[in-house]
């Protein structure tokens, strides 16, 4: 019986693309990828993905997934163990924490497109540092969410920690500056190999020309 082939679509900057190639890394499961540019949309697109939103998971060339949720999910079932916790309570607490990290990539999105002032990207920067500093509270591991074990909650607040060098250049605000534990969380997370290749090595210069000419304060700084 012949293997699946996947193939995702994505952006080579989007968090969500990201998580889904840790997840694809870290299980070495086989597949291609393709990155377009997200202000000028190829048709085909839409036709299969109703949002117009990456990442999209093409499987066996014209079976389509969008949602990076729904993608990870399908993925980490249908591949040897898992990027969960085994147990059901620990699993849907990671789970809980993934959303969680959802409302930060909101605030990181605030600053890079809507805040159209200092003071509007430094309230949501605290908002950032107010919502880790409960993360903080929670980790008993300086390398990962927890046990010593990489987990899927993992790769979402890597690609969550991967701002924060660039942003700190725009408005000299380092959310991981008081948070010791979130810090070598960070630290941990982006020196593995999953994560450091879910992205081009020019990463930083990347978002820099990406966050020029948005409506935005820094997008204008």
């Amino acid at each position: 019986m012949a293997k699946d082939t996947f193939h995702i679509i994505g952006h080579q900057l989007c968090p969500y693309v990201q998580r889904v190639v840790i997840l694809m890394i870290e299980k070495q499961i086989p597949h291609t990828r393709t990155d377009i540019d997200l202000s000028n949309k190829p048709d085909w697109l839409l036709k299969i993905s109703p949002t117009g939103k990456v990442p999209v998971l093409v499987v066996n060339d014209n079976n389509f997934l969008f949602d990076s949720n729904v993608i990870c999910e399908y993925l980490d079932e249908v591949s040897q163990s898992s990027l969960y916790p085994t147990d059901t309570f620990g699993k849907a607490t990671h789970r809980s924490w993934i959303a969680f990290g959802t409302e930060i990539l909101n605030l990181i999105a605030n600053i890079i497109y809507q805040d159209k002032s200092l003071h509007c990207a430094n309230a949501s920067m605290m908002g950032i540092a107010n919502r880790l500093t409960i993360i903080e509270e929670l980790l008993t591991d300086d390398r990962y969410f927890s046990s010593s074990e990489f987990h899927l909650i993992d790769a979402v607040y890597a690609t969550i920690f991967r701002y924060f060098e660039v942003l700190d250049s725009f408005i000299k605000s380092n959310p991981l500056a008081k948070l010791n534990k979130v810090a070598s969380w960070s630290k941990a997370l982006q020196q593995r190999e999953s994560v450091k290749n879910a992205v081009p090595d020019n990463y930083n210069q990347l978002l820099v020309e990406f966050i020029k000419g948005k409506d935005s304060f820094i997008g204008q700084f």
